[in-house]
């Protein structure tokens, strides 16, 4: 079923990336974006605390489930990224979030191969997770737009419009 351009960013290309109206890159997003913010909290805990080890540990862990969930994310981030046409503002603004994305798991593999001993937390390896973490931050207002403004992989709106009919 062919698409005008407009339309074809919100239909997907495969159906790994999740039906119409419900793509599933929003929702894979949320295990690396939580793992690394708590790993942040746990990274501070460390530094400041009585108890470091225990919460360098959970922070090391946090980082490698923030990886591996990021990979996943990616993936389905760039099978929507490919449905955006070329030369477009779309297109755009997504290149730039993949970049910032890539990115933060580097800051956080870095931050990870940092991090030699389980007791403490390297002072460079907490400040890679903090640029990491900023980063995530500017990529997510992106990603915010692509869907939000851009209206990516989000039901047109006529199927919105379904919603704001009245109740029988």
């Amino acid at each position: 079923m062919a698409h005008p351009p407009p339309a074809r960013s919100k239909y997907p290309r495969s159906p790994i990336a999740g039906p119409y109206g419900h793509p599933f890159h929003p929702i894979a997003i949320i295990i690396p974006i939580g793992a690394w913010v708590a790993a942040v909290i746990f990274d501070i805990l460390a530094l400041t605390g009585d108890d470091a080890s225990a919460f360098a540990v959970g922070a090391r862990i946090l980082i490698i489930i923030g990886l591996i969930g990021s990979v996943v994310a990616a993936l389905l981030g760039v099978i929507d990224w490919f449905g955006l046409p070329a030369g477009t503002t779309a297109r755009a603004t997504g290149t730039t979030h993949m970049v910032l994305n890539l990115a933060v798991m580097g800051l956080f593999l870095v931050s990870l191969l940092l991090r030699d001993r389980d007791d403490v937390v390297p002072m460079m390896a907490f400040l890679a997770s903090i640029a990491g973490i900023v980063l995530l931050g500017a990529s997510g207002w992106l990603g915010g737009k692509l869907a939000h403004t851009f209206g990516v992989r989000v039901a047109d709106e006529r199927t919105q419009a379904e919603g704001y009919e009245p109740l029988p």
